[in-house]
Parts: structure tokens; C-alpha cells; sequence
């Protein structure tokens, strides 16, 4: 009798945590959360949360300030007002323009050292390409209809940009060079004697002990703008020659000059065509301004204020 007793006491027991776990799953706060709603379309937590690691600010909300929460919210829903053009226009994209982009976006890296740089942001692969594939649609469809609102540049417009903006075509003398610092003239000695034998910067500082944690791109360099003494160093030197160590106040350097270029005036007829895109991604910029204030103004758009405000959703 008592281990009857014992047997309904433990299902009964069972039965009461069951229907307290019901309850309270039932009563609390859904995982994924909609945080805000575009023609019908729900923007949840977590594509807010992919999003945000996405653009390398990690996947937490409340650790962001409200204007971030605005920006990257505000970005989610214009991205969802183009998307929706697209689907009532039925475009969409060839695979192939989303495997080219991310082919260029990855660096070569192999699948598993970038998965785990993604992981390492927080976000998935899976998350990482879908974002890729919706941002890369939104600006196929914004790029559509924008097309006839683009207004014909004229030369008029060409020649009074050039003439209130002539000092942007008057470039100086430049070097183009690829340059590393280093703490002990030793180092910098070994480095240079590596790379006056044909060694990579990169690989030669690996060689000589010292590896530099990014790849050293060659930077365009006008006079003014680095220390005298490395300036005269840098200008003198012919395409392809290294120099090193120089001296500074900030320790050892280590250059080599690839290109020269002398200094120039440009004509309008040389800047027309750079001017002419100028004016172009100009009017672009306005118009696709224009274009998602018209989108919002006719979509039905409900934002978790609360949200915005404190970063928890509703």
C-alpha cells in the first residue's frame, strides 16, 4: 500500500513540474521575438542579431548604443522595402553573381578558417551568405529603379565642377611604396637584406623574426606628410630599390618604392571623365534617398520602440 502510495505521490509530482514548465513557457518571452514588421514581412531578433555581427558589431543589442540599434534596424527595413520591389518585379539573382562576390569578399581563405572568423563575430556561415545574397539583391533592384531617375550630366555641370574644384587636379609628386617599422636597427638590417634579395616585405620580416600582423599594401606617398628624413630617403630611391634601416623617432624603417609618378595639372578634358562619375554616384546618392522616403511613405512599417530604446525586445 505505501509503495502505491509512493508511485502516484512521484506521478503526481511528475504531472504538477509538467504543467509548471508549460505555464511558464507559455507566459515568458518568445526565443525570437519580432522586433519590427514591413508590408507584412517580420524583421525578428535574430536577423537583427546576424545583422549586427555581420558589420563586425557583435550580436549583442544592449551593447550597442540607441543610434546603432536605429541604424541597423533602419538598414533591416529598407533592405526589406527593396526586397519587396523585387519580389513584385520577380527579380532575383543568378547564382553566380553572389559565388563572385563572395569569392572576393573572402580573400582566398579556406571554408574552415572563415567559418570560424564568422563564428568568432558571431554569426554563422549559413546567416553570413543569406545577409550577403538579400544586400546584394536590395542593391540589384535600388540600382533597376534608380536608372530613369538619373538625370544626363551636361558639360556644363563637367566644367563648373572642374572650376570650383580645380586643387582636387593638381596632384603632387608621388611615390608609391610599401614600408614596415621595426624596434632594433638588426632586425630592420635583416629585413632589408632579405628583400635586396628579392624576398617579400611579409616574408622577410618573417624570416628575419619580427612577422607583421597585416599585409604591408603599398601606399601613394607626397611629400609633407612623413618626417624629413624619411621623405628624402623615400624620394630618392628608384622603382624597385630598397632602403633601410633609417632612423626615426618611432624606431627602424624598412621601404621599398615600386612606382614614381611626377607632379601633375590635370585639363578638364583629363578630369571629365572623373568628374563625370563624381556627379554621377552624386545624384545616385540623392536620388536613392528620394527613392526610400517615397518606398516608406507607402509601405505599413510597425518598430519595437522599445527595442530601439533599451535594446530588450518585447
Amino acid at each position: 500500500m505505501l509503495v502505491k502510495n509512493i508511485k502516484k505521490i512521484r506521478q503526481l509530482a511528475l504531472l504538477i513540474c509538467a504543467l509548471l514548465l508549460g505555464l511558464a513557457c507559455s507566459s515568458g518571452q518568445p526565443q525570437n521575438p519580432q522586433i519590427a514588421l514591413v508590408q507584412g514581412q517580420s524583421i525578428l531578433l535574430e536577423n537583427f542579431h546576424a545583422q549586427s555581427a555581420f558589420m563586425g558589431l557583435g550580436n549583442d543589442p544592449m551593447a550597442l548604443t540607441a543610434d546603432m540599434r536605429f541604424q541597423i534596424l533602419d538598414l533591416l527595413i529598407e533592405r526589406e522595402l527593396l526586397l519587396d520591389q523585387a519580389q513584385k518585379l520577380k527579380i532575383d539573382l543568378d547564382a553566380q553573381e553572389l559565388n563572385r562576390l563572395e569569392v572576393s569578399l573572402r580573400h582566398g581563405l579556406e571554408d574552415e578558417i572563415f567559418e570560424r572568423k564568422l563564428i568568432e563575430q558571431g554569426i554563422t556561415y549559413e546567416q553570413w551568405r543569406e545577409i550577403l545574397r538579400a544586400q546584394l539583391l536590395a542593391q540589384k533592384i535600388l540600382d533597376m529603379l534608380l536608372l530613369p531617375r538619373i538625370p544626363r550630366i551636361t558639360t556644363e555641370q563637367i566644367s563648373n565642377y572642374y572650376e570650383q574644384h580645380r586643387e582636387e587636379f593638381s596632384r603632387p609628386e608621388q611615390v608609391l611604396a610599401q614600408h614596415a617599422l621595426f624596434p632594433t636597427r638588426q632586425v630592420a638590417q635583416k629585413v632589408a637584406d632579405f628583400m635586396r634579395k628579392g624576398t617579400d616585405l611579409k616574408q622577410a620580416a618573417s624570416q628575419a623574426g619580427s612577422p607583421l600582423e597585416e599585409d604591408v599594401e603599398p601606399t601613394w606617398l607626397s611629400r609633407g606628410v612623413i618626417p624629413k628624413s624619411l621623405e628624402n630617403v623615400i624620394f630618392a630611391l628608384q622603382p624597385g630599390r630598397v632602403a633601410g634601416p633609417v632612423a626615426s623617432d618611432y624606431g627602424f624603417h624598412v621601404i621599398r618604392v615600386l612606382a614614381k609618378r611626377p607632379a601633375q595639372n590635370l585639363t578638364l578634358s583629363e578630369a571629365a571623365e572623373e568628374i563625370q562619375r563624381t556627379l554621377i554616384r552624386q545624384a545616385k546618392e540623392d536620388m536613392s534617398a528620394l527613392l526610400l522616403d517615397e518606398l516608406r511613405e507607402q509601405a505599413k512599417i510597425w518598430i519595437d520602440e522599445r527595442f530601439l530604446s533599451t535594446g530588450q525586445a518585447e
